[in-house]
């Protein structure tokens, strides 16, 4: 799964949470990708998520910025 697609999984949970909200639905767990977030709180989980997108975000980053790689073996260069 790429970083867009994750991104719009995080981004369509946030959205069907606050939609349910408004509607007096209260969604406390969600699954995105095999993973499960619950919260005592609808506010919770929307923060949670909001933490999921935001670090998956700078993973994207990370992996982009990197361009080679070094091993060290043993203590020399």
């Amino acid at each position: 799964m790429t970083t867009k697609e994750k991104l719009a999984l995080i981004e369509n949970a946030i959205d069907d949470v606050l939609s349910n909200l408004s509607n007096g639905i209260e969604i406390k767990e969600y699954w995105i990708d095999s993973v499960k977030v619950e919260k005592r709180s609808p506010l919770e989980l929307i923060t949670e998520l909001r933490k999921i997108k935001a670090l998956t975000i700078n993973d994207a980053r990370k992996s982009a910025n990197q361009t080679r790689k070094s091993y060290i073996f043993g203590d020399r260069y």
